[in-house]
């Protein structure tokens, strides 16, 4: 099957008895997030669900074909909610068995935010008639402030145009974040459907959204760009206000990915910042100029090398026993000067 758009698959009304394999990518998270909830709710609120990572079905390849083929003891349907990390090459093995399956009664709906529109996983989703793979790219603003009144609605909550851009300009365009600034302004007011309550700018001034995406941000920023003399008090800014290493390590593989694609385009001849400043870039406007210096630094082959020791890093934070926090700040450190030499 081709590859489809999120917003068809989040229209549909029951799962397709033909797709074995939903594969969801691309680094828009918070849409791979309302996807999967969408599609695994159209099992039916009673099914069982089974959640499965991409290291289980490396280190067992056969798991993911026979747990498709079984039957719930206790639930009328069953369906498998799989994470993958990295390229999603670890993971082919065993979705290659599941497409080759005579028989799979469960769907398995997939994510991996590090998997790229040239993977093998997805030449592999698109080649078969069994699965389908959804790239999910950031909205632009307009959109965004259309998706924020859409949810605003969702919890009771009348959200103007000028509040709704207040909001989106507010989590540096989140969605996660966005729709859980909204449920605490629907808490705040008291609203519901049935209690519909209008939404003043005064009434985000007044709870104000977490900064920890802004730091996340910034950190990003600060390592890519090379601003190596102003790397360690933003570490130490995050880790006061509670920001996860592993949550900036993801963010900054979600960035290269877009690096990577964009400087596919500079490759081609296209200017960095025309590159960015066009809307299929998926760049939040903010973001803008940070990453258009970004594609003058690092190149195609400094961003795959980048990618390899982001996902190094990352399962080295997972797991127990290691020295994950001293490789975190020694990456950090060694990005930051990698890149002012390259400025």
């Amino acid at each position: 099957m081709k590859s489809v758009k999120p917003n068809e698959l989040e229209r549909q009304t029951r799962l397709d008895p033909a797709v074995r394999f939903t594969l969801l990518t691309g680094p828009d998270e918070a849409t791979m997030e309302a996807v999967a909830s969408h599609l695994i709710g159209l099992a039916g609120k009673d099914a069982e669900r089974l959640d499965l990572t991409g290291s289980q079905v490396s280190q067992d390849p056969s798991l993911l074909a026979a747990e498709a083929a079984s039957m719930s003891l206790f639930s009328p349907a069953r369906v498998i909610r799989l994470e993958i990390s990295g390229s999603g090459d670890d993971s082919l093995a065993a979705v290659e068995a599941l497409l080759a399956a005579e028989t799979a009664i469960n769907p398995v709906i997939a994510s991996g935010a590090s998997i790229t529109a040239k993977s093998k996983l997805v030449k592999l989703v698109e080649g078969s008639n069994h699965a389908v793979a959804a790239i999910c790219y950031q909205p632009d603003r307009r959109a965004l402030v259309g998706i924020a009144m859409g949810a605003a609605q969702e919890q009771g909550l009348r959200l103007g145009n000028a509040e709704a851009q207040l909001l989106v300009d507010l989590v540096s365009g989140d969605q996660a974040l966005m729709r859980r600034e909204i449920e605490k302004i629907a808490l705040y007011l008291d609203a519901a459907p049935d209690r519909q309550r209008q939404v003043t700018a005064a009434d985000i001034a007044a709870l104000g959204a977490a900064t920890h995406e802004e730091d996340v941000s910034e950190c990003i920023n600060v390592a890519l760009g090379g601003k190596v003399r102003e790397l360690p008090e933003m570490l130490g800014t995050a880790a006061a206000v509670g920001v996860a290493e592993i949550r900036i390590i993801r963010a900054l593989g979600i960035r290269a990915m877009q690096l990577a694609r964009l400087r596919a385009e500079v490759d081609a001849g296209a200017h960095p910042a025309t590159v960015v400043a066009a809307k299929s870039s998926g760049v939040f406007w903010k973001e803008r100029d940070a990453v258009t210096a970004q594609l003058h630094i690092w190149d195609s082959v400094r961003v795959a090398r980048l990618m390899t020791r982001l996902l190094d890093c990352e399962r080295a934070l997972k797991s127990s026993g290691t020295a994950g926090a001293v490789l975190f700040r020694k990456l950090m450190t060694d990005i930051a000067h990698q890149a002012a030499r390259a400025r």
